[in-house]
């Protein structure tokens, strides 16, 4: 089953509020404290279940995608998507896409990082929680808590000479 991003997210605000439900209902209106706070753990589970959901961007134009994300697995266009911390990005336009890694700080290229060409027609994989950037202007620099990050950028190609991966 795949969905809309929006759909998605207001998957998960009704997943929170859910779960909260029980602990405030039992602490404000039964007045029995802390009894269900352990409940509110629960909400944790939230973050592997967003790193492991698939999101799929599918485009039309260069800065024209659609973005979905797949709650059950799934057959796109020939291609079984599953659980796992990636991106499909699939090139329904003319124009042929690129992917890049963006470096900042002293962050340094990682094994499985490289980057892609997408040509028209054909489907990239990305092993990549989010893809940072798409079809926008990356920023001149990012602040984190430690010396670097790592940026993902999806953009159009001027021309198609590279070679593709497929």
């Amino acid at each position: 089953m795949i969905v809309s991003s929006q759909t998605y997210a207001i998957i998960l605000i009704a997943i929170v509020v859910l779960i909260s439900l029980k602990p405030l209902y039992s602490k404000l209106v039964k007045k029995q404290g802390k009894k269900d706070d352990w409940m509110f753990l629960l909400i944790l589970l939230i973050l592997p279940i967003n790193w492991y959901t698939p999101t799929l961007i599918t485009v039309t134009d260069c800065n024209q995608f659609i973005k979905e994300v797949m709650l059950f697995p799934a057959k796109r266009e020939g291609i079984s998507i599953s659980y796992g911390r990636k991106n499909h990005i699939f090139n329904h336009s003319k124009q042929t896409l690129g992917l890049e890694y963006l470096y900042y700080g002293s962050d340094k290229k990682e094994d499985g990082q490289r980057d892609l060409v997408i040509f028209p027609g054909k489907t990239a994989m990305v092993n990549e929680v989010k893809i940072d950037y798409v079809f926008e202007a990356p920023a001149k620099s990012v602040s984190t808590k430690s010396s670097g990050a790592t940026k993902t950028m999806l953009y159009c190609e001027k021309d198609s000479d590279e070679q593709s991966i497929q």
